[in-house]
């Protein structure tokens, strides 16, 4: 979905400027006294605190392996941007490639991010095509003031004979930490079904970052970060919440979904380096001509396209083309995305022919049974009960949609299950899904 894209695409960029303290120049230090780590780092924040403006060369490599569902893909990225940015825009451009299995696909990048209101509008030129999105990101206040956050103490500083190199660590808790104050809150990436309030980001491995600077002039001559700790830290977390989703949509049947089982994320490398470090330059950035009549994605709902219809029995509903279908136990069938579970139970009318011979009867019955959970009168949407409660294992909070059919021969239940944060982003794709549901008669 393109806005949730382009707000990745801001957030990454504003952690390869707080990870690497982009861009600084330190006051040439008195021959007679000797050059620190505190004196180089020091002036490094001061100046990166101060800076309006500033440009760097930003290059990436990263490899990942990822094995879901039996499935493997090692993916490798690298690419290689000038940036400038201002505290009201940012100009990216440059080239990156993506290489999946072997294949390779290679594109230019050209990105405008421009401070509007409480966000930026962002325009992002593919293919000579310009189409605008939106990042709610504030950036009040001066983000490079995250340096503060490194331990100098704890930093080592060696030398050759051209450069001081400056080694030290950050958290990542620490980092999102500080990041709130210019986010707004972890709103939009709560709505990507992760929720990073209440991950245990201390846990997390930090970055490694080593600063070059030039024993000449005692200005920085590159910044080195490397992520891949950090990286597979964070996706064992990530991987962690999607186990627990597994176990919580269980319910009381006992069922017991470890979903770390099926996916395995390892990032054998992640590194980030910046050169041709300058600041204070008086960049102005301004927007070409052709992106003023870019197609505004910003208006993206997330309503669902590429269908793929899945029968149950003599059910059809159809998903998107993202979601895998599984047997479980406990359950006539179930779909997983990376976000959703969709569970199907089907019930022999036959089987409750003493309890319940209609759809009304029926209902009360799943009331009944579900009573516990703080489950109140059902809604009907499009002519069909459904009603949504909360559940929570390992202290996350789970939300779920579900809503009840009938059918010649069964009673049907066809539940919709998420992390609460994202439950009203995914709520009305779950209308539409259910709305697929039809019966051969």
């Amino acid at each position: 979905m393109k806005k949730r894209v382009a707000f990745i695409t801001a957030l990454i960029m504003v952690l390869c400027v707080v990870l690497s303290a982009c861009g600084s120049t330190t006051p040439k230090t008195p021959e007679k006294e000797p050059v620190t780590k505190e004196a180089l780092i020091g002036g490094y924040k001061n100046k990166a605190e101060q800076s309006a403006s500033g440009s760097y060369t930003l290059a990436m490599d990263a490899k990942i392996s990822v094995n879901a569902m039996g499935q493997s893909q090692n993916i490798e990225m690298t690419s290689e941007m000038k940036v400038e940015a201002t505290k009201e825009a940012a100009h990216i451009s440059g080239t990156a490639a993506t290489t999946i299995n072997g294949q390779t696909e290679k594109g230019n990048m050209d990105i405008y991010s421009i401070k509007s209101g409480d966000g930026f509008d962002v325009y992002t030129n593919t293919d000579g095509t310009w189409n605008k999105s939106r990042a709610v990101v504030n950036v009040d206040g001066n983000v490079q003031a995250v340096l503060s956050m490194q331990d100098v103490s704890s930093m080592t500083m060696t030398e050759t004979d051209n450069d001081y190199i400056v080694e030290g660590k950050v958290a990542l808790a620490e980092v999102f930490e500080a990041l709130k104050n210019y986010l707004g809150g972890f709103d939009e990436m709560d709505g990507l079904g992760f929720d990073l309030e209440s991950m245990d980001l201390k846990g997390v491995a930090p970055a490694k970052v080593t600063y070059h600077f030039s024993k000449e002039t005692q200005e920085p001559a590159g910044v080195e970060i490397d992520m891949a700790d950090c990286m597979n830290s964070l996706m064992q977390q990530l991987i962690k919440q999607a186990a627990g989703l597994g176990q919580q949509i269980g319910g009381d049947s006992g069922l017991n979904i470890d979903l770390s089982a099926f996916m395995k994320m390892e990032a054998e490398r992640f590194t980030i380096s910046l050169k041709d470090i300058v600041f204070d330059n008086e960049i102005k950035i301004d927007l070409p001509e052709a992106a003023r009549n870019a197609s505004d994605g910003s208006s993206d709902n997330g309503e669902a396209t590429a269908m793929v219809d899945h029968y149950v029995e003599e059910m059809k509903i159809s998903l998107p083309d993202t979601f895998e279908e599984k047997d479980v136990e406990g359950y006539t069938k179930a779909f997983f995305d990376n976000y959703t579970a969709v569970l199907v139970l089907r019930e022999d009318k036959a089987d409750l022919e003493n309890y319940a011979g209609n759809m009304e009867e029926y209902l009360q019955l799943v009331m009944k049974a579900n009573e516990s959970k703080g489950v109140e009168a059902p809604e009907y949407e499009n002519g069909r009960p459904a009603f949504e409660y909360e559940g929570v294992s390992n202290n996350i909070t789970y939300r779920y949609y579900t809503t009840l059919y009938e059918s010649d021969e069964a009673f049907w239940i066809v539940q919709f299950a998420c992390i609460k944060q994202g439950y009203d982003i995914f709520k009305p794709l779950y209308v539409q899904f259910a709305d697929t549901v039809v019966f051969a008669h």
